[in-house]
Order: structure tokens, then C-alpha cells, then sequence
């Protein structure tokens, strides 16, 4: 039974594309990348893989792959290095039960929330339902979304915060297997770390965040700095 089960995973992801809303621009002209030093923390409060559980919700990892918080806290040093050029990335989870507070080495901190992705799906009417049983004969489709929340913190003062909603759609059917260049990306869902539309989401919401951050920082730095009794 879990033979089969697995099979049928893995069937139904080769089946599964996705279109972003949109596409993460390049870095802004004028994006100054030394604003704020070499080094910076990352902390998360990431949900977006988590389902209910029996008595409190629960983060599903992929069944091939690295669990989700490791996976995103590689991407985001990658991202730090290429398109910020930090030097130096810290990466943490709070609500990892190893994390403290001291933990935290930088002047300059982002918080990174993001919870569940939204979908059409959990409404759960009766087409969508027929659909699914039908193993998306007749081609099924969902509509995501996920918000992301970035917050800049500067020797623990609130510098600047900044929210962007995601919005992708997901095809699946059998039939797409013949056209799938008609979609921008393949989605393995939760059965692999790539490609995966949600953690595509994630991450792109998380960069436009910071670039919206950079853009702005020099009035708001200046602003906070005023607060700061001499």
C-alpha cells in the first residue's frame, strides 16, 4: 500500500506545472548593496509547509530532499552572497527549540515571517473533489497565494518592514505532460525541494521584501537614528 501511495505521488507531481504571477526582476539601478555592512542575521518564523496535525500544526518535509528549514536557510545565504554580497550569513529558525536570543551576532537583523499558502482548493467543493479522483483527467487547476513579511532591525530597533503578497497558479493533468513548455516551471510539491512553486514563492517574496528595504533605507535609517537619544 505505501508502494503504491508513493507511485501514485510521484505520478500525479510529473503531472503538476505552475505559472508565477510575475517574475523576480533583477536587482533595482541604484540598489546600494553597502547599506548596511558585511554581515547580517536572518531569523525565520516560516509556516509554509505546515499542515494540521493531530493537536498542533505540523512542518511536512519533502519524501526525497533536505528538510524545508535547512533548504531555505541555503538558499537565503546563496541569495545574501550573490544579490546583497553579504560576506557573512547567519540563518536561524525561531521556533527552533536550540534557538536564543544570544544567538544573534549582527547589528542588523531580518525577520522573515511567512505562514500557510492560501489556496482555492480548501474549499473543497464537489468539482474539485471529483476532479482529484479522477487523477485531474479533466485538467485541474489552483490558484496560490502566500504573503511574505520582511522586517529590518538595526542593534534592536525597527528600521523598516515590508509585506508583498505571491500569487501562482498550479496546472495539474495527466495531458500536460505533452505541452510543458506551456508553463514556466515544473511542480514536484512536496516531494522534492525543487522545482517547487511554493518555496519559489517564498524566496521571491522574501528577496523583493529586501530589495524594497535597500530602496528605501537611507530615510528610514535616518529617521530611526533620530530616536536614539544622544
Amino acid at each position: 500500500m505505501k508502494y503504491f501511495l508513493i507511485c501514485s505521488i510521484l505520478c500525479l507531481t510529473q503531472c503538476a506545472f505552475a505559472n508565477l504571477e510575475h517574475q523576480l526582476k533583477p536587482s533595482p539601478k541604484g540598489l546600494e548593496k553597502n547599506k548596511i555592512g558585511e554581515s547580517v542575521t536572518i531569523l525565520n518564523q516560516n509556516r509554509v509547509f505546515f499542515q494540521r496535525g493531530h493537536k498542533r500544526y505540523v512542518e511536512i518535509n519533502p519524501m526525497f530532499g533536505m528538510p524545508w528549514s535547512e533548504y531555505f536557510s541555503k538558499q537565503q545565504k546563496q541569495i545574501g552572497f550573490s544579490r546583497y554580497e553579504w560576506k557573512t550569513v547567519y540563518v536561524h529558525n525561531i521556533e527552533d527549540k536550540n534557538f536564543e536570543l544570544t544567538n544573534v551576532k549582527t547589528d542588523y537583523v531580518f525577520f522573515v515571517v511567512a505562514n500557510r499558502v492560501k489556496s482555492n482548493w480548501e474549499e473543497g467543493n464537489l468539482g474539485q473533489v471529483l476532479q482529484m479522483l479522477s487523477f485531474c483527467l479533466y485538467p485541474c487547476q489552483e490558484n496560490l497565494s502566500l504573503e511574505v513579511t520582511v522586517k529590518l532591525y538595526h542593534q534592536n530597533r525597527l528600521v523598516s518592514e515590508k509585506k508583498n503578497t505571491q500569487m501562482a497558479t498550479r496546472y495539474i493533468s495527466p495531458w500536460y505532460v505533452f505541452i510543458p513548455n506551456r508553463f514556466q516551471m515544473r511542480d514536484n510539491e512536496n516531494a522534492f525541494n525543487e522545482p517547487n512553486v511554493v518555496s519559489s514563492m517564498y524566496l521571491q517574496g522574501f528577496q523583493e521584501a529586501i530589495d524594497e528595504i535597500y530602496l528605501n533605507l537611507p530615510n528610514e535609517l535616518a529617521n530611526e537614528m533620530k530616536g536614539i537619544p544622544e
